[in-house]
């Protein structure tokens, strides 16, 4: 085979792959008879008086039936199918007597059942001139003469059942193009009711809602029928935010800009919500129209607001930590023997700040654990031991506390019981319920087993001055001291917190 023949051969696959592709965009092969088809069939074999007639469609092996007057066959082998000839030719065929013409003699429906002797069919051509089958006559008997007007009567038959096909075609078309936008607005309502978003139509001249999605879950069990109009809409947008709603509705009509704005609703609960509006202005079948979303953002919104109490209060303990701060190293300046000992001592009292605050990070910034805060101090200062139940103290309360315990535990490790390997220290602590007022709690730091006894100071330090101002003035307690023989003993009191850490 030279490459003329090859490409010959790959020219006609081709082509009969899109003829067989056009076939197909019909759907009538599977498709019942139709009446319309019927109609012409019986009208074309009375004009011609013909015995047979049949509307065939030939696929790539089938002569198929669509109409059919004296055959009760529904299809043929495309092998036997005398239409055939037509498809390959393109051209109206007419045969005077099939039994001497040799492309046909040997034919099965020649040669036998039903005899055929006269043919004469007209192609039925599609818009993009593919070649679908053919509308045709039959005899027994052959006809030796079917004049011009006569073909052209059979042409133009062949023209309207092309025409009723084209028909049924759109039909089906528009069919089913409506149950693929009633599946695609079924999986969009579907889409949103799980994304918790509402969608909205309005028809600007009437008022009226069609609404989609979570519109019941936004806007309220009754909004089918409480919400269906503007009017009925924006009576439950907060008063307040209604002249929002309506001027981005306008500028969406009047400008051509996108629908947005943020508003809240009142729910006949009582219930405010936020919502998120978002939309375009269009023209739906003449009518102007708003279409558009409603997301609830209620959560976001109150999120938002609880970031932003966040912030202030955690810049409100800044600013007190740094004033914390900012008096800690002026005082202890003044109190310093040496850059060595400032240095010290600024130390402790730091690390007395960061235990207090990384236990108030560790919660939820306001309020913290007093045992927690006790037992990271015996971590730094072995000696210590500690019993108590625990309680919740706000954030000022430990860090008062805080720096109490260390100026406490740093005057034992340098002058008291912790200065000997056999020292203790013993924090223990419960709540004294009260008759009058708040409940008290009652600590008590005993210091025993140190190597020298501690004498009461002449003179009070800056750390007995900032122990008595944390406890008289941010505890509102109480502090006693006794230098005993073998060690320190304290005995303070304050206010016992409630539930949520205030005093």
């Amino acid at each position: 085979m030279n490459a003329g023949s090859r490409t010959t051969g790959r020219s006609e696959r081709k082509r009969e792959a899109d003829r067989l592709a056009t076939l197909n965009s019909y759907k009538m092969l599977d498709n019942a008879p139709e009446n319309a088809f019927h109609r012409i069939t019986r009208l074309v074999a009375d004009i011609f008086s013909a015995p047979l007639a049949a509307i065939s469609l030939v696929d790539a092996d089938t002569e198929w039936f669509k109409s059919a007057v004296g055959f009760a066959e529904s299809q043929l082998g495309r092998n036997v199918s005398i239409c055939t000839r037509m498809i390959e030719s393109g051209e109206p065929l007419v045969v005077e007597d099939a039994s001497l013409d040799p492309r046909f003699a040997n034919n099965p429906l020649v040669s036998g059942e039903p005899f055929v002797r006269f043919y004469a069919g007209a192609p039925l051509i599609a818009p993009n001139g593919k070649l679908l089958g053919g509308l045709w006559i039959a005899d027994t008997v052959p006809r030796f003469r079917i004049t011009a007007n006569q073909l052209n009567k059979l042409k133009s038959l062949a023209e309207i059942v092309m025409s009723e096909m084209e028909l049924s075609r759109e039909i089906g078309l528009r069919e089913q193009a409506q149950k693929n936008t009633a599946i695609a607005r079924s999986n969009l309502d579907l889409t949103l009711a799980l994304s918790d978003i509402a969608s909205f139509r309005i028809d600007l001249e009437s008022g009226m809602i069609e609404w989609g999605g979570a519109y019941m879950k936004i806007w309220g069990k009754d909004a089918g029928e409480a919400v269906s109009e503007v009017d009925s809409a924006l009576d439950r947008v907060h008063p307040e935010d209604r002249d929002t709603v309506r001027l981005a509705m306008s500028a969406a009509v009047d400008e051509l800009e996108k629908f947005e704005a943020r508003f809240r609703i009142v729910l006949p609960s009582g219930e405010t919500r936020w919502l998120e509006g978002y939309g375009d202005y269009l023209e739906s079948n003449g009518r102007p129209t708003l279409t558009g979303i409603n997301k609830d953002i209620t959560h976001s919104v109150d999120q938002q607001e609880r970031l932003k109490l966040h912030t202030r209060e955690l810049h409100h303990r800044l600013r007190n930590l740094f004033a914390t701060l900012q008096s800690i190293m002026t005082l202890t300046k003044g109190s310093a023997t040496s850059i060595d000992d400032y240095i010290e001592r600024i130390h402790h009292r730091l690390s007395a700040l960061n235990r207090a605050q990384q236990i108030l990070l560790d919660t939820n910034f306001v309020t913290g654990s007093f045992a927690a805060l006790v037992e990271d101090l015996c971590r730094t200062y072995p000696g210590v031991q500690w019993s108590g139940p625990d309680i919740i103290l706000a954030e000022n309360a430990m860090v008062s506390i805080s720096l109490v315990l260390n100026e406490l535990a740093t005057n034992a490790a340098k002058y008291g019981a912790l200065t000997a390997g056999t020292g203790l220290v013993s924090i223990n602590w419960k709540i004294r319920a009260e008759k009058d007022g708040p409940d008290m709690v009652e600590l008590s730091w005993t210091e025993s087993g140190g190597s020298q006894a501690q004498s009461t100071p002449s003179a009070a330090g800056f750390g007995s001055s900032l122990i008595d101002h944390s406890i008289t003035r941010n505890l509102r307690g109480t502090i006693e001291r006794d230098w005993a023989v073998d060690g320190l003993k304290c005995k303070i009191t304050f206010p016992a917190p409630d539930g949520q850490g205030n005093g």
